[in-house]
């Protein structure tokens, strides 16, 4: 059963998210997932910090793609989206703001 799965995945892989992208237990599953090509990974974190902290740890995140919220280029649109979600509830000051913390960021990239 558990190979069945694993070659549905690797057939179509699917995206998944980890908000902690220098986290070595992160980096651990990252490398695993990301090299059994089960799954697309995307770590968020500065690509410099999240580099060097698979090399201090050893594991190979070449596959994995990584995203720094920070400098994410249609923040402007994933913003517009979760005013629109949020039907009125935050402002768009708001909801930047809440965009720089990792998991909604996260959260809206899915």
């Amino acid at each position: 059963m558990f190979n069945a799965l694993k070659q549905g995945l690797q057939a179509h892989p699917k995206t998944i998210v980890f908000t902690e992208g220098t986290d070595r237990r992160i980096l651990e599953a990252a490398d695993r997932l990301s090299n059994s090509r089960t799954l697309h990974v995307i770590l968020l974190s500065p690509p410099e910090e999240v580099h060097a902290a698979a090399k201090k740890y050893g594991f190979e995140i070449n596959r994995c793609e990584i995203i720094n919220p920070a400098d994410y280029e249609d923040i402007d649109a994933m913003v517009d989206l979760m005013v629109e979600l949020r039907k009125g509830k935050m402002s768009q000051e708001q909801v930047r703001a809440a965009l720089r913390q990792a998991n909604y960021f996260g959260t809206m990239l899915v």
